[in-house]
């Protein structure tokens, strides 16, 4: 017994340094992610009676997910936000993976330099990133200008304020987040790989598809993920460049938690939201694995 003391003492000893640097992190999330989201869980069992101060934990029901998945407008709202975030994460994938293997192709100074534009349009406010799409996207902006001038269209198109406007903005805002991760796994593959392909007769595209997207698969799991994620919670963007007519499903928590100061049902809502992402993305991985053999 003694022995094993003292080895569990030992093995204590030795992972100390790395339970002290875990353990801000752990407490950071902690105090403003797993208690706050706790308590507004134990909030969406509540009954609403127009009071904030009158929800006891007592009350509990499952009446507001009733309410939720009777209410035609929330449950558009929940698709709509489904299917802009894989919209929007699929054309960020096919516009960030060519800019990542441009990172690899390129010279130390030009990719040190590309690398840090994709690092400093991470700290431009995303409210100056909406702006500047409604004006570029205005009817007369520079876009319509340009349809019209290419006799694309006789007069200018309504380009804002509507799907395909919160999609453009939200690819915009997510393209860094893809970038990097897909780059950090390209950089690691060994050009062994590249020429061993095409010693054995593989063509650019064939060694692409058979070689380079498996092997770079964590990098893009990673980032659809962390786009997705950002996508299906957004709320700035939807608002500037949607319209009520898209409103996505944060738009619908907001408006019960800051307007109608409905707070279970309002929570009732961001925890469906969350379980539906945490639900998405776990099956995803599983294809990912199961199917696909990569593992991620």
């Amino acid at each position: 017994m003694t022995t094993r003391a003292a080895a569990a003492g030992a093995a204590l000893r030795t992972s100390m340094p790395g339970i002290l640097l875990v353990a801000p992190l752990v407490v950071f999330l902690l105090a403003f992610y797993v208690i706050p989201f706790a308590g507004m869980l134990r909030e969406s069992f509540g009954a609403w009676t127009g009071d904030p101060e009158a929800v006891q934990a007592a009350d509990w029901t499952l009446y507001q997910y009733q309410k939720l998945f009777d209410s035609a407008r929330t449950l558009r709202a929940l698709w709509r936000t489904i299917e802009i975030s894989l919209i929007a994460v699929a054309l960020t994938f096919l516009l960030s993976y060519p800019v990542a293997l441009l990172l690899l192709r390129l010279g130390p100074g030009l990719r040190s330099a590309l690398l840090t534009i994709t690092f400093i349009s991470l700290a431009a406010s995303l409210i100056v990133r909406n702006y500047g799409w409604l004006v570029v996207l205005a009817d007369q902006g520079p876009v319509n200008n340009l349809m019209v001038w290419l006799g694309l269209f006789e007069r200018p198109q309504r380009l804002v304020y509507n799907k395909w406007a919160t999609i453009v903005g939200l690819v915009h805002y997510c393209m860094p987040f893809m970038i990097l991760p897909i780059y950090g796994a390209l950089s690691r593959i060994p050009r062994s790989q590249w020429e061993s392909a095409r010693i054995l007769g593989a063509g650019d595209w064939t060694t692409l598809r058979t070689v380079v997207l498996p092997l770079s698969m964590p990098g893009i799991f990673g980032g659809t993920t962390l786009c997705f994620a950002i996508c299906a919670s957004a709320f700035v963007t939807p608002l500037m460049l949607g319209s009520p007519a898209t409103s996505m499903i944060s738009q619908v928590a907001a408006e019960q938690l800051l307007i109608q100061l409905n707070f279970p049902f309002g929570s009732a809502v961001i925890f469906t939201l969350t379980a539906l992402m945490f639900t998405l993305v776990f099956a995803y991985a599983l294809i990912v694995r199961k199917v696909l053999r990569i593992n991620v």
